[in-house]
């Protein structure tokens, strides 16, 4: 997550218990890394420096049973905590709040015409591509076997549609 998001947004700092000074860690870069862990739905944050060393900043609850995937969107400012078929194919977008926490703020679901099995990773393009005041969105599918396997993939690897701007 970069830091100028984290910053603006007055993320407080776990390490310390004020607002987030990326000055305080000279060797990690411009934002953290956020990884999910699908075990039990919560965020980890590292600061990764330019020397092979790591700072962990912590876990970070989503309100899910799993994550499987995570990702930033710049167009809504949010991250985006992603679960398969174990949490009904759902997007938390997590936003910080009035206290500096990372806290969920919505919760979407993937459209209904698409099948409910292995998609963990989803991404939604920039909004400097939207057209009609849509985005195009892709969900990947892990679990994908082919046709009469028994997976409701139906063959497909990845799959589109589209997100308000």
């Amino acid at each position: 997550m970069p830091d100028s998001w984290l910053t603006a947004n007055g993320w407080v700092d776990p390490l310390t218990g004020a607002a987030y000074n990326p000055v305080n860690y000279p060797l990690h870069g411009s934002g953290l890394f956020f990884a999910g862990l699908e075990w039990d739905g919560t965020l980890h944050v590292y600061g990764l420096n330019s020397n092979g060393t790591f700072i962990t900043f912590g876990t970070i609850a989503t309100g899910k049973a799993s994550v499987m995937d995570v990702t930033f969107d710049a167009g809504t400012q949010r991250i985006i905590a992603s679960c398969d078929n174990t949490c009904g194919e759902t997007h938390t977008f997590m936003k910080i709040n009035a206290s500096g926490a990372i806290v969920p703020d919505v919760t979407y679901t993937s459209p209904v015409v698409m099948p409910t099995d292995n998609l963990e990773g989803f991404a939604i393009a920039p909004t400097s591509t939207c057209v009609s005041g849509f985005r195009e969105a892709v969900w990947s599918d892990d679990g994908i076997y082919g046709l009469g396997s028994g997976s409701s993939s139906y063959g497909h690897a990845l799959y589109s549609g589209t997100f308000p701007c």
